[in-house]
């Protein structure tokens, strides 16, 4: 199966798991639950009891609006959610902002915004909607990564822009959390039964004054949102990986120094713990060039020139190896968020094969 519609057949996935998410929870707590509240009353005070349980509260087509709405939801919220803790600059023009604006210019991309946020951990990542994103890189990384190195990243990212992967991905990641945690609160009842130490605030209302209902939702509604948090996260996996090889390969186009990228890849990978939990408590790793938390915080115009690294000699060591056909270390097993470094390393040696063959 091709990239393209291997791509396509996931995203069909994922929309009907969208889909079918809202009509399950707009059956469960429109209709089943209620039927089965009527039902016991019904039992109790005349001996019968009978619902008709197939059908939805709601017409089809306002079951598309809800679903239009939610993915409306999912987009904006993503959008701001991830952003939040990142205030703006004094808007002086700074050196990754005009390396930005000349790779826009060559691939063709509306110019994205860019923040650089003070902080050591080293760290990109791009969120938005459609082709208005916003590029967040940390002085982290600016210190890690010598210019052209820098610049194969950020094109990185340009090509998650100018592919809309901004959007999809901001999307997948958020409904994975939304999956979880809607999950999570139908087990309340478990929860409040064996670990009530644990309980929220919130939680401990709930069962105090909703205790029937909290009951209710943990013996119907959890059984048919367990298997939710499972394919969303295998949807969001499978499309991370595709569009991250997809990016790999138009970075290392539009700059024509797939190399370049490939050391970067590396050097973050090094530098960046490998995360312990999975995608569903990691929440928004996937929008990453690596796997690692988005960092937020205040903008920095104090930005450090990207220069040759110290350890500049190993690295043209390393790529001499690849050159000569030696393998780049495994880091991961792709299992994650992202495809292991290796392999995204092999196939950025073969584009430059192909690059330098065609010159």
């Amino acid at each position: 199966m091709s990239l393209r519609l291997r791509i396509c057949a996931v995203l069909g996935v994922f929309l009907a798991v969208n889909a079918l998410f809202v009509i399950v929870l707009l059956w469960a707590y429109g209709v089943l639950l209620p039927g089965i509240a009527a039902g016991l009353v019904l039992l109790t005070q005349h001996g019968t009891a009978g619902a008709d349980l197939l059908r939805l509260p709601v017409s089809w087509s306002t079951v598309g609006v809800l679903i239009a709405g939610f993915l409306v939801a999912q987009t904006y919220y993503g959008y701001q959610r991830v952003l939040s803790g990142t205030a703006p600059g004094d808007g002086t023009e700074h050196e990754v902002a005009r390396v930005v604006r000349r790779l826009a210019m060559t691939a063709d991309v509306p110019e994205p915004d860019v923040r650089v946020v003070d902080d050591d951990e080293p760290s990109c990542y791009t969120v938005g909607r459609l082709t208005d994103a916003t590029i967040v890189v940390t002085t982290g990384l600016v210190d890690r990564l010598d210019a052209d190195e820098l610049e194969a990243v950020l094109a990185h990212e340009l090509a998650h822009v100018k592919n809309r992967d901004v959007t999809l991905m901001t999307i997948t990641t958020l409904f994975v959390e939304i999956a979880d945690r809607a999950y999570h609160t139908a087990l309340l009842a478990r929860r409040a039964v064996f670990d009530r130490d644990q309980l929220s605030d919130q939680g401990r209302l709930a069962v105090d004054w909703f205790l029937p209902l909290v009951a209710l939702t943990y013996v119907f509604v959890a059984p048919l949102l367990w298997l939710f948090p499972t394919i969303a996260d295998w949807a969001t996996r499978t499309l991370s990986h595709a569009r991250e090889y997809a990016a790999d390969a138009a970075a290392a186009r539009i700059t024509g120094k797939p190399l370049a990228l490939a050391t970067a890849l590396t050097t973050l990978s090094e530098s960046t713990a490998t995360p312990e939990t999975d995608l569903r408590v990691g929440k928004m790793r996937a929008l990453c060039v690596v796997p690692a938390d988005p960092v937020t915080g205040r903008d920095t115009t104090s930005v450090p020139a990207p220069a040759e690294p110290s350890d500049a000699e190993r690295r043209r060591d390393q790529i001499a190896g690849w050159l000569e056909g030696r393998s780049p270390s495994a880091t991961d097993d792709g299992s994650g968020t992202h495809p292991p470094v290796e392999r995204r390393v092999r196939r950025l040696q073969e584009i430059a094969a192909e690059l330098e063959g065609s010159t």
